[in-house]
């Protein structure tokens, strides 16, 4: 019975999403919509190139972040890590949670980052990523703003979307801000170690005392990572912001190229808001069919012609792209560390580096 449950568990919201996406498309020509996408010919292998920029400016982000550590691991190891656990938390149910976990062994793994310092990095990474989301999607909203006022609320009957998304934004940088003063107390660490004690101690106890040292070591290297030069983390939130931008006009493209002509901070406000929608469906893999039937609603209320029909095309084009994405990040996971690789585990612990 427990086994069923646990089947039920994953199944089901996989089921319910596929099955608004199939309600959503009930009305939309599908041959057409494959037509759109075979139209594209030699041009489609070309849609991949957006999101490896877009993965590229995002991994210097995080690149940049590792001179606290005293030196930067090898770059194009540290995108093989980064893409490895984007394919995690795409193609698996609860993904965001298996990659985060997954991600300091990697960087120890493929990288040589001690695991103290890779758990510091992924605490990073995920504040560049909530930090530059909230910001851009401000700044994507309030250019919208006439757009979002005057058409989509028309149409969908409903005022102050703009606001709610202002107020989702705040939300998101309250979040990531609250993330570094924590950290920045050397209490995250700490806090996890007893909530682990308070919950499992009867399994982990053990465990958790051989390694209750490395739990205070890695809250002091994390409050050392964010207590000092906090204005030189924005770097790393701008270049992530960057990123936004460049998925933004991705999704812009890809309209453009089935026919459905939309304004770019339109594209801009889309993209990120729908990942919000994506990442709230955490038992469905990549937010499957909720995020796609967000993207021909989102269509209809900017009152694009066929949108339905329009919206099947890219949801296609954009599915396949991420498929392939996917399928890169598990191949390089599967390739493990080649042998003869240098180690980089004799990293400096934080402070030392010259950024300190």
């Amino acid at each position: 019975m427990t086994r069923l449950r646990r089947l039920l568990a994953q199944v089901l919201p996989l089921l319910l999403s596929l099955g608004l996406l199939a309600w959503v498309l009930r009305s939309a020509d599908l041959g057409r919509a494959l037509e759109l996408v075979h139209a594209l010919g030699w041009r489609l292998p070309l849609l991949l190139l957006p999101n490896l920029v877009a993965s590229l400016v995002e991994t210097t982000a995080w690149w940049l972040s590792f001179e606290r550590f005293g030196t930067r691991p090898p770059f194009l190891r540290l995108f093989g890590v980064r893409t490895t656990c984007d394919a995690l938390l795409l193609g698996l149910p609860s993904g965001t949670v298996v990659s985060e976990t997954i991600q300091p062994y990697l960087l120890k793994r493929r990288c040589g980052v001690p695991l103290e310092n890779g758990i510091v990095a992924s605490v990073a990474r995920k504040f560049f990523v909530v930090e530059s989301h909230g910001l851009f999607l401000a700044v994507s909203t309030l250019l919208a703003w006439p757009l979002l006022e005057r058409d989509v609320a028309a149409r969908i009957f409903r005022q102050g979307l703009p606001w709610v998304l202002l107020l989702t934004c705040g939300v998101l940088v309250a979040a990531a801000s609250g993330v570094v003063l924590a950290t920045a107390r050397g209490r995250m660490a700490n806090r996890l170690h007893r909530a682990l004690d308070r919950v499992g101690g009867r399994w982990l106890g053990s465990w958790l005392q051989r390694n209750a040292p490395r739990f205070q070591r890695t809250d002091e290297r994390l409050a050392a990572f964010f207590g000092r030069s906090r204005l030189r983390l924005m770097v790393s939130v701008v270049l992530q912001g960057c990123g936004w931008f460049i998925r933004s006009v991705e999704t812009w493209l890809f309209l453009w190229l089935v026919g459905a002509h939309v304004p770019l901070v339109a594209a801009m406000v889309i993209e990120t808001a729908l990942i919000l929608v994506r990442a709230a469906a955490v038992p469905v893999p990549a937010g499957l069919g909720v995020q796609d039937a967000g993207y021909v609603l989102c269509l209809r209320a900017l009152g694009v012609p066929d949108a339905t029909t329009l919206g099947a095309a890219f949801v296609v084009i954009k599915r396949g792209k991420d498929l392939f994405w996917i399928v890169v990040g598990f191949l390089l996971l599967g390739i493990g560390r080649r042998r003869g690789e240098p180690k980089l585990s004799a990293m400096p612990s934080l402070g030392s580096g010259p950024g300190s």
